[in-house]
Formats: C-alpha cells, sequence, structure tokens
C-alpha cells in the first residue's frame, strides 16, 4: 500500500518523517546491492560531514543541506528520478519547518521537542533467584554492547524449556541495566508458543515505530522498509529491545539494530541457531534451578519459617516440580494461604496421583504447566512428536540415542529427530549422545501416550525392553566371552552403542546401570512383560559382581524374583533366588541367603533341575564360606564336583575343583587343595576362563603360603591380580592386594606389605565393603609392651 503524497500545510514532523522513510528504503535498497550493511561511519567520511550528521539526517531529525543531501543520494545509488521526487520531497519538509508558527520556534517555555524514549519495559517477576553465572553473562554484554570496528548491535539469545524462567532472567537483568540505555527500552511478546496467533515481524515493527515516534500513516507496510526504517532510528542512539517469546529466526531478524550502542535481547524455547551463527548472538541456555536456589524461591514465596516446619516436605516439594521455577511457583502459589502442613499434603497429593501436572494447573493459560508444555509439544513435526510421546515409556533418569532407536522401532539413532527436541528444549542433550528430559516434561510425556494411538505405550515399552535386552545380552558377552551362549554369541546392529571389547562393555553397564535398574523395575511390573525383569538381571549380573555393587545387585535380583512369582515361572523364580541369596551373602546377610538356597533346592529337585541342583549347591559353599562354615561348606561342594563329574561337563568340572579346592584350603590340607586347584587351572586355562583363572590362582596362593612358600604365592596372587585388573573386578583385587601384603610381610618386605595393604584398604573403603576392618588392623602400628598403641604422631 502506497504512502499518501505529501501535502503544502503538512506539518514540519509529518513531512521530516515521510522523507525518513523514504530514505529507508534507499537504504534497503542499497543494503541489497551491496549484499551487506551499510557502513554509516565510512558513509559520512565520503560526504565529509561527522557520523552524527548522517545518524541525523537517515533518522529525519535532522535535513540536509541541498548539497550533501544530493551527495548523499549519489553514495546510496539512488537513480535520477527517484532521486529527483526525493530532492523535491527534501524541500517541501524544508519549507514546511519555515512556514511552522514562529512560537514553535522561540517560545521560551516549548522546547524543541527531542528524540522520543520509550519505556516498554514490564514488571519483572517479584521474586528472583540464582542464575548468578548468567546474569555474569548478560553483564559482559552491558560492559561491552557492541562492536565499534564492524558496528554491529550486541544480540543475545536466552533460550530454555518452557517454565524455566527465561523471561524473568531477561527482564530481571534489562531492569538492572536501564540506567545503561539512556535513549530508552523497547518490549514485544512475539507469541511465539502461546493460543494466539503468532507475531509476526511486521506487527512488532509497527508497535516499535510508533513508540519512537513515527505516527502511524507514515509506518512503511513493507517489512524490509520499515526494519531499515527502526534500524535509521536507533542509529546513534543506546537503546535495548527485549524480543519475548520468539519462535523462530525469522521472526526476529528484521526486529535487530545494527549499531553498536544498542543491544538485543531474545528469549526462546527454540534454539534460534541462525542468530548465533550469522548475527554472533551469545547463547544463553538454561537449565533447571540449581537444589538451592529452587529451595530459596520456595522461602522467598513462603517465608523461612513456614519451610523450617516442613523441611523435608520442602526437599521432597523441590524434587516432585524437577526444580522448575514455574512449577515451583504455583506450587507455593497453592500452599501460600493454606493452613501450616499444606506442603507436605501437596507432596502427598502429588505422590498419589497419577495425573500431577492437574495440581499446576491455574486459570492463567500462561502459568498452567500443561498448557506451557502443550505450547512446544504441538509445533513440533509428527516423527519428534512421536519420539517424545515415546520417552514417557523410558523410566529411567536419562537416554541415550541407541535407545532411542529402539523405542521408535529405528534400524539407527534418530539423531535429526533428537536434534529438533533439543532445539525446542524439550530434551536437553547434556552429554554427546545422552539426554535428560526432566520429572514434568515426563510425566507430559505419559499423558500425551495415554491420550494417543491405542497400543502406543505398551508397544514401546516392549521395543524398548528388548533394545535394553539385546544390548546389556552383548555387553555381558564381551564380559565373559568364554561363556556358551546358545544360539551363538550375540550380532551388534546399527542400533546398538559400538560395543567391541571388554572395557566397552564394563563402560556402557556403568553408564546405563541406574536406567537398566528402572527398566527392570517397569517390565517386573508390567503384566506379560516380565520375562524382561529376570532376563535382564541375569545379563547384568555379572558386571554388578564384578563392580562391588552389593545392595545394586541384590535389589536387581529382588526384582526378577518378584517378576517370576508374578508370572508364575518356577524356573525363572529358581534363578533368581540363587543369584539373590549369593548378591545377599556378600551383604553379611547369611541367614536370608541360606533360607533362600534350601527353598531353592527343593524347587530345582521338584522341576528335575540337575543343573540348577549344581548352582545351588555352590551357591551354598559361597555362603558357608563367607561366615567361616567350612565344615558345612565342604559336603556342598564335594557334590557339586560329583555332579559335575556325572556330565563331564568342562566348566561344571573346573567350578567343581575350584569350590573342593577353596574350602580343603580353608581346613589347612594345603597339599589337596592345590591338586584340585591345579585341575581347575588347567581347565580354566583350555577353556580361556579368565575369570574363573584369577579366583583359583588367589586359592593357590593360600595354599603355597599356607606351605610355608610365600615367593611361590606371590607369583600367584601377581598373575590373579593382572587378570583381576583386566576384568574390572575391584573386589577381588581387593582381596588379591591383600593377600599380595600378607606374602611380602611373610618375607620380611614391611614396606611393600604396607603399600599393598594400603592400596587394598582404598578398594575396601570404596566399594564400602566390611571387609575393610581386617586390613585396617594391619595397618596399625603394633602395641607397646604395656598393651597401648603408639601415636602416629
Amino acid at each position: 500500500m502506497n504512502e499518501a503524497p505529501w501535502r503544502p500545510g503538512q506539518d514540519a514532523e509529518a513531512a521530516g518523517q515521510r522523507l525518513a522513510v523514504e530514505l529507508a528504503r534507499a537504504v534497503v535498497r542499497a543494503e541489497k546491492r551491496l549484499g551487506r550493511a551499510l557502513d554509516r561511519r565510512e558513509l559520512a567520511r565520503r560526504l565529509n560531514v561527522s557520523a552524527s550528521s548522517v545518524y541525523a539526517y537517515l533518522n529525519g531529525t535532522t535535513l540536509p543541506g541541498t548539497a550533501v543531501f544530493d551527495a548523499l543520494l549519489a553514495e546510496l545509488g539512488v537513480p535520477g528520478p527517484e532521486a529527483g521526487r526525493l530532492a523535491t520531497l527534501r524541500d517541501e519538509a524544508d519549507a514546511a519547518r519555515r512556514l511552522r508558527p514562529a512560537t514553535a520556534r522561540t517560545h521560551p517555555r516549548r522546547p524543541a521537542a527531542g528524540p522520543v524514549v520509550p519505556r516498554q519495559l514490564p514488571l519483572g517477576h517479584s521474586v528472583f533467584v540464582g542464575r548468578d553465572a548468567e546474569l555474569a553473562r548478560l553483564d559482559t554484554v552491558h560492559a561491552s554492547p557492541g562492536d565499534p570496528a564492524t558496528g554491529r548491535a550486541a544480540v543475545v539469545v536466552v533460550e530454555g524449556t518452557a517454565g524455566v524462567g527465561k523471561s524473568t532472567l531477561a527482564l530481571h537483568w534489562a531492569h538492572r541495566t536501564q540506567a545503561r540505555f539512556p535513549d530508552g527500552q523497547l518490549y514485544v511478546d512475539l507469541r511465539g508458543f502461546g493460543a494466539d496467533a503468532v507475531m509476526g515481524p511486521g506487527e512488532a515493527l509497527h508497535g516499535f515505530l510508533q513508540a519512537l515516534g513515527v505516527t502511524p500513516a507514515a509506518v512503511p507496510a513493507d517489512t524490509a522498509v520499515a526494519s531499515g526504517l527502526l534500524r535509521t532510528l536507533l542509529a546513534g542512539r543506546r537503546v535495548l529491545l527485549l524480543l519475548d517469546n520468539a519462535r523462530s529466526t525469522d521472526q526476529v531478524r528484521p526486529l535487530l539494530p545494527t549499531d553498536p550502542g544498542s543491544v538485543a535481547v531474545v528469549t526462546s524455547r527454540n534454539r534460534l541457531d541462525g542468530l548465533v551463527v550469522r548475527e554472533g548472538a551469545l547463547r544463553i541456555a538454561l537449565d533447571v534451578l540449581p537444589r538451592y536456589a529452587a529451595r530459596t524461591l520456595l522461602e522467598r514465596q513462603l517465608g523461612a519459617e513456614r519451610l523450617a516446619e516442613e523441611p523435608r516436605a520442602v526437599d521432597e516439594l523441590v524434587d516432585l516440580c524437577a526444580r522448575l521455577p514455574l512449577a515451583l511457583s504455583v506450587a507455593a502459589a497453592r500452599t501460600a494461604t493454606a493452613p501450616v502442613g499444606s506442603v507436605g499434603a501437596l507432596v502427598r497429593e502429588l505422590r498419589r496421583t497419577r495425573t500431577p501436572l492437574d495440581l499446576f494447573g491455574t486459570h492463567d493459560a500462561d502459568v498452567d504447566l500443561r498448557t506451557v508444555f502443550h505450547g512446544s509439544y504441538t509445533l513440533l513435526p509428527a516423527p519428534a512428536a512421536r519420539l517424545f510421546r515415546l520417552l514417557g515409556c523410558h523410566p529411567g533418569p536419562e537416554i541415550d540415542a541407541t535407545a532411542c532407536a529402539g523405542l521408535i522401532g529405528a534400524p539407527e539413532p534418530p539423531i535429526a529427530l533428537l536434534d529438533t527436541l533439543t532445539a525446542a528444549h524439550l530434551v536437553r542433550q547434556h552429554t554427546p549422545g545422552r539426554y535428560t528430559v526432566h520429572d514434568l516434561l515426563r510425566v507430559y510425556a505419559v499423558e500425551l501416550l495415554d491420550a494417543g494411538p491405542p497400543g502406543e505405550r505398551r508397544e514401546g515399552t516392549e521395543r524398548l525392553l528388548r533394545h535394553c535386552l539385546d544390548t546389556a545380552r552383548l555387553a555381558d558377552h564381551h564380559l565373559e566371552p568364554w561363556r556358551p551362549t546358545p544360539g551363538g554369541p550375540p550380532r551388534p546392529t546399527a542400533a546398538q552403542p559400538p560395543l567391541a571389547d571388554r572395557a566397552a562393555a564394563a563402560t556402557w553397564f556403568e553408564t546405563e546401570l541406574p536406567a537398566l535398574q528402572a527398566v527392570i523395575a517397569q517390565a517386573a511390573a508390567t503384566h506379560g512383560l516380565e520375562h524382561y525383569a529376570w532376563e535382564l538381571a541375569d545379563a547384568c549380573a555379572v558386571h554388578l559382581r564384578r563392580s562391588g555393587r552389593r545392595a545394586q545387585r541384590a535389589a536387581v535380583h529382588a526384582l526378577a524374583r518378584d517378576a517370576a512369582d508374578r508370572a508364575g515361572d518356577r524356573v525363572a523364580r529358581a534363578t533368581a533366588s540363587r543369584r539373590l541369596a549369593d548378591a545377599l551373602s556378600r551383604l553379611h546377610r547369611t541367614g536370608e541367603a541360606l533360607r533362600l538356597l534350601h527353598e531353592t533346592l527343593r524347587a530345582c529337585r521338584d522341576l528335575g533341575d540337575q543343573e540348577g541342583v549344581r548352582q545351588v549347591r555352590l551357591s551354598l559353599v559361597r555362603v558357608h564360606d563367607s561366615c567361616g562354615a567350612t565344615r558345612r561348606a565342604l559336603p556342598h561342594a564335594r557334590l557339586a564336583l560329583a555332579m559335575a563329574e556325572r556330565t563331564d561337563d568342562p566348566f561344571a568340572l573346573a567350578d567343581g575343583h575350584t569350590s573342593v579346592a577353596q574350602q580343603w584350603e580353608r581346613l589347612g590340607e594345603h597339599t589337596v587343595a592345590l591338586d584340585h586347584a591345579r585341575r581347575a587351572l588347567d581347565l580354566y586355562t583350555r577353556l580361556g576362563h579368565l575369570d574363573g583363572q584369577a579366583a583359583i590362582l588367589i586359592g593357590m596362593g593360600r595354599a603355597e603360603q599356607g606351605l610355608g612358600r610365600p615367593a611361590a604365592a606371590i607369583r600367584h596372587y601377581m598373575v590373579s591380580l593382572h587378570l583381576d585388573r583386566a576384568l574390572g573386578d575391584r573386589y577381588r583385587e581387593a582381596h588379591a592386594l591383600e593377600h599380595l601384603g600378607d606374602a611380602h610381610a611373610a618375607l620380611g618386605r614391611h614396606e611393600d606389605a604396607h603399600a599393598l595393604w594400603e592400596e587394598a584398604l582404598a578398594l575396601f573403603e570404596d566399594l564400602h565393603h566390611p571387609d575393610a576392618e581386617p586390613v585396617r588392623t594391619k595397618l596399625r602400628p603394633p602395641p607397646d609392651p604395656d598393651g597401648r598403641h603408639p601415636s602416629p604422631h
């Protein structure tokens, strides 16, 4: 739409604005032709005027003389006919100014109007906590807003998930630094994620230009021209622009200043990479609040005395709110006027309800948590939206890209979809390839699943469980590659992490263990999927034992046993019970372990499971041995060996000889023990069974020490230690170090012995294992003749 031509009698201000609009169009055309922003300082040099004069010409506050104006049009490349029209417009504006009443020019009580100074910042949040690091980064912009050498204004992008406090941070900083921007502060809510229509850049420009004094009739309809006029009006001024709730880079770019005196702060739930790449924007990504800051936020809104009355409930509320500022504020508002004890009541209600987001709902859409999340979700492409929903199937604290492939049934990690979710700040990539979703967003994803296509949740859960089981079996195979696997070794796929050796497998287990434990619990509680619980527990068993995770080991096998109970699978229950008993024995819960094993022994006999009977016998040996009941352990060891001799299974034979050798050694029959140990070592060596070799070598070392041959014992312990470290068996490594110390002490090498015991003690203490105490005793200095220990000082 074309603006009406200037008519004689039009006031001088409107005529000047009309000329400024036309010059802005000329600048835009010149910048398009040059392919870059126009350098105002270079333009001033060519015109032989000051830079401030050029800014005044372009924003309409000063009318250039005829000669300077003609030179300006020439530098902008304005063609002849257009240059003539603009020259006429300049002359008309000059005439209009000359025709102003003298009182308007000279009246002492009516000073000439200066540039309009907008003050558009809305109120900030009354409670602001934390974000010290983010404020410090914003202050670097405050100290140096732009780059005078390049003529670029500073641009900052504050990004983060819905409700994380982006606008609160931006407004807090803007109010704190108002004095830094004496020429005004412009604010616009771009409505990028609400129920209302998204604001286009043209609408935002219209508001900004009017705030800067441009009459509505003089605002250009063309967005590019209006953008050029905004840059012109901001030239030479120090203005802060706060562009809130932006959806995209294209929505923001026409609103950005170029002069180094101004700063633009953009907030968005999306990752605006374009502003970072092209405009060199400073990116500030907000995460949920640190725990201390989340508690402080509640304290500021509820009062310190109120929090002191329910400290545990407050801590739990912080977790249930996922440390999300919006959720914390809504929770505080719910309880602020309620009676004492209401924090605990809210916590109990949040734990109990199946729809916790209902408790974070309000009548105001902009602070209703479900509505706020929905604004981000509805913008996702369908494949990314499906992945986000299915993340509700994953119960763990974090998920990797390969597990996401399993979740959606993709042949390889869905990196593009995860990038989309990360860009929307619906997931966070905290390390390469690993992603987290805070608890309230996970609750929202579960709600979407329940309301989504029938069967989507169960199918996604089963795909995830199958992926976890296949990967765990592959990793377990690398931990014990010598163990026979029905159907052959697992074959890796592109949808699995690269697990090529024992070290990679152990690292995978260490990283994924919290998620695996959560997945096992999920399978155990899901009708028809219980078998995944005990199969996953079996796949994790070796790593749990070697890493010394005694409590987790017991918890995982307890879940497996409960799952087998619910599914009515007696064979699986027997296996899980035996593994649980082994774990309880390591926790020195001997009575529980023995009761479980005798119950399992009867179950295996009833089932006709001879292999199960043999395995239970070996477990009984370990439990009796752990409490020093060697006379009770030996018969079970001999029975297990006899059963192995009937089957002629080399693995079973090696385990049987090991078990018998260990008990004879405990009884002081070192020669008999060595005979069985050598047979076991020979079998393990032929099988390539490193775990078995490491175990029997410690027994051989103890037997050699018992025969008074500590040098021979040291050789066995050293080989076992090397194998234990290669296998990552920290518990047995600690025992090998302890025994090595004993052997060196027997040879009179007390300094070497102390160094080895100290290393063993450090390992036991790191494992929180009670076997640390005997080692600690060995390190204590011998008492004085009067029975007192000498002072360590």
